[in-house]
């Protein structure tokens, strides 16, 4: 290959369709700054620019066979950029409208979501601490909590006075508590739930 890159635009297209690296080497290093600077004032971000020359160059190794034989490379590569810089906006935008619908959607869905999961979870939780009271005390916790009996009426069914009840209740949910560790922001959640 002449070393002073003295080839026309056309010999060299002849020499990368023969499959000559050399002839190639010479086609990127004599245009890669100009297409670099043509795509970056399109797209006006560096990467993007970068990206899509080099995948014009990728793409005319790859094809280097069908190159057209013109005395314009230039004006050849400067379409095959332009095309893929118009490519890349689609994309951009196709990506960017993606992102924002699915912001918007976690704007409105996300919050009621994890709530959903928070109160799933703690109702989970606190379910099996009930479940590992001393029987007598889940006993009267679930009278109270989940048959909604009064002190008096879980007094009668299980023989024990109101005095007893309330007192048990009020272990329970103690230990409930001291068994969580609930964050201070689910403590609303679990408060609402001992107290409704």
């Amino acid at each position: 290959m002449n070393q002073n890159g003295e080839f026309s635009d056309f010999q060299l297209i002849q020499l990368v369709k023969a499959g000559n690296h050399a002839a190639f080497s010479e086609i990127y290093n004599r245009y890669w700054g100009i297409l670099y600077g043509h795509c970056l004032k399109m797209l006006k971000d560096e990467a993007e620019a970068q990206d899509v020359v080099q995948e014009l160059f990728i793409s005319l190794w790859g094809k280097s066979s069908d190159l057209p034989l013109t005395n314009n490379l230039q004006g050849y590569l400067y379409v095959t950029a332009r095309h893929k810089v118009l490519n890349t906006i689609r994309k951009r935008k196709t990506r960017d409208l993606f992102i924002d619908g699915m912001a918007e959607y976690a704007d409105t869905h996300n919050d009621s979501i994890i709530d959903q999961i928070n109160e799933k979870e703690l109702a989970a939780a606190i379910e099996t601490e009930i479940q590992n009271l001393p029987q007598k005390m889940r006993a009267v916790f679930e009278y109270s909590r989940k048959e909604y009996l009064s002190h008096r009426e879980i007094g009668e069914q299980l023989g024990i006075s109101d005095k007893t009840v309330k007192k048990q209740v009020a272990n329970a949910i103690r230990i409930i508590r001291l068994k969580l560790a609930v964050p201070t922001i689910l403590l609303g959640m679990t408060t609402w739930y001992f107290l409704k």
